[in-house]
């Protein structure tokens, strides 16, 4: 069949949505975990970092807390800054000496007094301690770190932000990134007003943190006002004490400082199409201190990492997301294709269901006429076997008792009854020379056996009642088939075939009538095919009742011809007859089998072997509900 291209790739189309959805969202789901992975070990890395460079910044720092209030708290400091007694500059200048060896961070270590001069200053240069001449020591009193540590109580200890060194006006260089603490001394000690100020160089500190750098890792320091420390671009670094406003992190990425204010830290952040990761650091101390300021280790990936792991992953997942939808939208089409050809099947199944219909209906028609005709037949058959019965009493009625009057009188029925049968279309040769032979031997019988006569008048009235009676009722099997066999003596006078009756007394609550009729059609079916003409036969009309007293079973058996081994098995099927030229319509078994079936609600059973006789048995209920005959 010629399926429509267009209508396959309608389908197709239709059945590709739900497939591309399919694949876009797997994609995008593979894509994502694909990319997840890609970036997972760097979050690892940048984890591990942020936590190690954290912990060793907050670890030093904490340190240079305790170096400070230690030095403080020294028996050699505290005699030499003694209130009691001038400060003993030399005691103090070796204990400073002696004390820079504790951090090799030290840088400076200074004591001034309360006008801010510096009294004492030992630098370290190289890990070697040299004191500074008288001469070179300077006022410090306007810089910052000496006004905020002179405002702190005595037991703290003051940090300061970090920033480079300077001396006598000149920036250090190369650049010293420079932490300063300090604590006071004073009265409240014993001891004489002052600063004690320690420098810590942490130069070594951040180049450790530049050799981290990698291919997918950038670490930067970034201080409490978003200028860089420390940032891969050297040029960036210190924007604060160059006087460069701009160089702030809230200047290149204020989303992510966004963050940085409100969160102390944070971890696997993708902002601007890159991966962010941060921490405060703070000192990790048991001593008392004030910090104005914190840092921020930022680590962060190279501007075109995130982009350059997407293309990565991009690549082998949009290649397989093609190729499954190839694959998948072939098979698809192959499915559109069976589908659009079953449509078709459909829509010519419709059209031929459509045309059937009308020849169903056309069927329809001509079975409810065949149904009819049928009816009408069934109609036919009944009236022929009454008028063979009444025929038969006829014959047994017409005896002439007494004159005229008495054989007019029954010659007059007979002949009404023969009227009818003329009128009524059914009447044949054989009945009219039946009806003058019977009724010669009726009126000579009527004038000898009057008493006779009047019993089968009432024989006949029972069965007349019986087979006009859709209601079953309650009769005696055994009086029933003797009025039938009373109405068919007349036929089998004259037939050298015998009929024998061995039926058992039996009080049955059914249809009478059915009963009647079904046993009359059987008889008479092996009168008409199961002898030759003249040949001598017997028929026996059998009944038994089973032990559970609730079935009879009937039996008409004959010596017969038997049944063609090519008619036995559609036996029971309408119009099917063996003497069709002899006038037989082929309904009498088909009527036995419906009145016994669903009238008797019984069940009928024929077996026959050629040229050895026919039986047919006949089980049926001895009472039935009430159901109405089917005649």
């Amino acid at each position: 069949m010629r399926v429509s291209k267009r209508r396959v790739l309608s389908i197709w189309f239709i059945l590709m949505l739900p497939l591309t959805a399919t694949i876009v969202v797997s994609a995008w789901f593979a894509y994502s975990e694909l990319f997840r992975l890609k970036l997972e070990p760097i979050e690892t890395r940048h984890n591990e970092l942020i936590d190690q460079i954290s912990n060793r910044f907050s670890r030093e720092l904490g340190y240079f807390g305790q170096l400070t209030m230690l030095l403080k708290r020294s028996g050699p400091l505290q005699s030499g800054l003694d209130q009691t007694a001038p400060p003993d500059i030399d005691a103090l200048e070796r204990l400073l000496v002696r004390f820079s060896r504790a951090s090799s961070l030290i840088s400076q270590l200074r004591w001034l007094d309360s006008a801010g001069q510096e009294r004492i200053r030992v630098n370290v240069r190289n890990g070697v301690a040299i004191t500074a001449p008288e001469h070179t020591l300077q006022n410090k009193k306007d810089r910052y770190y000496f006004q905020s540590g002179s405002s702190v109580s005595s037991d703290e200890v003051y940090y300061s932000p970090l920033d480079l060194n300077i001396e006598n006006g000149v920036l250090e260089m190369p650049p010293n990134p420079t932490l300063r603490t300090s604590v006071r001394t004073g009265v409240n000690d014993g001891l004489h007003n002052g600063l004690l100020v320690l420098n810590f160089s942490l130069r070594k500190l951040f180049d450790e943190v530049r050799q981290l750098h990698s291919a997918d890792t950038q670490t930067e320091i970034v201080n409490a006002d978003g200028y860089w420390l420390l940032h891969p671009e050297l040029w960036r670094e210190w924007g604060f004490i160059y006087h460069q406003p701009k160089l702030v992190i809230q200047n290149e990425y204020p989303s992510l400082w966004q963050h940085m204010t409100k969160s102390s830290s944070a971890r696997g952040l993708r902002i601007d199409e890159r991966l962010w990761s941060y921490a405060h650091i703070t000192a990790h101390t048991q001593e008392k201190t004030l910090s104005p300021s914190g840092w921020y280790l930022v680590l962060t990936t190279p501007p075109d990492l995130l982009a350059s792991l997407r293309r990565s992953v991009l690549l082998p997942t949009l290649s397989g997301s093609l190729l499954v939808m190839l694959l998948l939208g072939g098979v698809l089409y192959r499915i559109a294709q069976g589908e659009a050809q079953r449509m078709a099947l459909l829509e010519q199944l419709k059209a031929e269901q459509k045309e059937l219909q009308h020849t169903n209906e056309e069927l329809w028609q001509s079975l409810s006429r065949q149904q009819k005709l049928q009816d009408e037949l069934v109609e036919t058959r009944k009236l022929s076997s009454l008028g063979m019965m009444v025929a038969g009493v006829a014959h047994e009625l017409n005896t002439p008792t007494g004159g005229a009057l008495v054989t007019l009188s029954t010659l007059s029925t007979a002949h009404r009854q023969l009227k009818n049968s003329v009128q009524a279309g059914t009447l044949t040769r054989e009945q009219m020379q039946n009806f003058l032979e019977h009724t010669d031997e009726g009126l000579s019988l009527a004038q000898k056996n009057l008493g006779k006569s009047i019993e089968l008048i009432k024989s006949f009235k029972r069965l007349a009642i019986d087979r006009n009676q859709d209601q079953p009722s309650h009769f005696d099997l055994q009086s029933c088939v003797q009025d039938l066999i009373l109405t068919l003596n007349p036929r089998l006078k004259h037939s050298p075939v015998s009929l024998e009756s061995d039926i058992p007394p039996c009080e049955m609550f059914s249809h009478p009538g059915i009963v009647s009729q079904v046993l009359q059609n059987l008889i008479s079916n092996a009168l008409s095919h199961a002898f030759k003409p003249d040949q001598r036969g017997k028929i026996v009309l059998r009944g038994v009742l089973r032990e559970d007293g609730h079935t009879i079973q009937l039996s008409v058996q004959d010596n017969g011809c038997g049944i063609a081994p090519e008619i036995h098995p559609k036996l029971f099927d309408p119009f099917v007859t063996a003497g069709r030229g002899k006038g037989h319509t082929g309904l009498g078994l088909h009527l036995v089998q419906q009145w016994v079936t669903q009238t008797l609600m019984g069940s009928i059973q024929v077996s026959s072997t050629q040229n050895g006789g026919t039986c047919f048995t006949i089980d049926i209920p001895v009472s039935v509900t009430d159901h109405p005959a089917t005649l």
